[in-house]
């Protein structure tokens, strides 16, 4: 019984909620029979209920009353835990709920509701990230990435999240984590990309990667996606490259033109790499990409692989920055963007500056 308070739905009508509270709970109502329902605000819901809004069961059995309740730290975990409960006899409502007035309900069901188990790989990185919110963080974080809604930031620090990330992957149901896409948050979304960092098989990551990318929504998350392992098999990895750039998906493609920026600028360094960098543009992208916009995203990221080119292949790089007009080799927005993030470079001569800022 009961219809579900769904996250999505709340974050599209603009409310603000507490990302970290779910909850299972119980009603009596008024013939003696009991209502199990999910919510993030058990008192808002119990009002409902007593006002006939609730729910179709409750309004033809009211009065009602507020039993027990359960928090949770995933909207999965309490919605299992509602759907679990309900399959019980009533003799075992009875009881859990009996045992509920001495200890919280959440740990009663933990520990002997059938089929609920420990806490799931979700809940865990629910419940991680809740001990270690940090609203100054939040705060500055939040204009950094203004792509993600500020309500799915709620500010934990890198360094835990590598830590969550380390302790999921050796969770056993860690793939199921990884498979529930989208997230709700963005350290969800940071977790999950630190954790594919910890995988070790390279088709495994390929299957990460391509399961993943298709929901990153900022630059920050993208950036610091690991590619370590794509170094062990270059040519394979060249491919996946050149198909991430040619998706409709503005952040996969910056992943991707990362991937030649982080382990094609060395050794395995083409020219024809630089040209094709050049040529990864989004559809319709005009001159001058709106900020927040897919082709912004990527163009920045085209701009930072040339600055980064200068140092590491300078001969390949230079023409791409010097030439102009009709003999240019990147559309000029981007060009100068390089240039500027180039002469912001520790690593660039100061000569090099000065021929730089010449071609502005």
């Amino acid at each position: 019984m009961g219809a579900p308070v769904l996250l999505g739905a709340e974050f599209e009508k603009g409310a603000q909620m507490p990302p970290f509270d779910h909850y299972m709970y119980v009603l009596a109502c008024g013939d003696g029979s009991l209502y199990t329902g999910y919510a993030t605000d058990v008192q808002a819901r119990l009002a409902a209920h007593q006002s006939g809004r609730g729910a179709k069961y409750t309004k033809s059995h009211a009065p009602v009353r507020l039993v027990a309740r359960a928090r949770f730290y995933s909207k999965a975990r309490a919605m299992s835990a509602e759907a679990h409960f309900k399959q019980l006899t009533r003799e075992q409502k009875d009881k859990f709920l009996e045992r509920s007035k001495l200890e919280p309900l959440e740990d009663v069901l933990r520990r002997e509701l059938p089929g609920f188990g420990e806490d799931t790989a979700a809940e865990f990185v629910c419940r991680s990230l809740a001990n270690h919110v940090d609203p100054n963080y939040a705060a500055f974080m939040r204009p950094l990435v203004p792509t993600v809604d500020h309500r799915r930031l709620v500010g934990v620090r890198t360094p835990q999240l590598r830590k969550i990330a380390r302790e999921l992957y050796r969770h056993g149901d860690a793939s199921d984590f990884m498979r529930s896409l989208p997230h709700v948050l963005f350290e969800e979304n940071q977790v999950h990309a630190f954790a594919i960092g910890m995988e070790r098989e390279y088709e495994r990551v390929i299957e990460l990667y391509d399961l993943f990318l298709p929901h990153v929504d900022n630059w920050a998350t993208c950036d610091q996606l690991p590619v370590r392992v794509l170094a062990e098999q270059p040519a394979r990895t060249l491919e996946c490259a050149r198909r991430w750039m040619g998706s409709e998906h503005g952040f996969t493609v910056r992943f991707g033109i990362g991937v030649l920026m982080r382990l094609f600028l060395d050794d395995l360094f083409e020219p024809s790499l630089a040209a094709m960098v050049a040529a990864a543009r989004m559809p319709g992208s005009p001159e001058r990409p709106e900020p927040e916009s897919d082709a912004y995203y990527v163009d920045m990221m085209r701009a930072w692989y040339f600055a980064e080119a200068l140092v590491r292949q300078p001969m390949a790089a230079w023409p791409y920055l010097e030439r102009r007009d009709e003999c240019e080799l990147l559309d000029e927005w981007t060009r100068r963007k390089a240039i500027q993030k180039a002469c912001e470079s520790r690593r660039i001569s100061v000569e090099a500056k000065e021929r730089l800022r010449s071609f502005r």
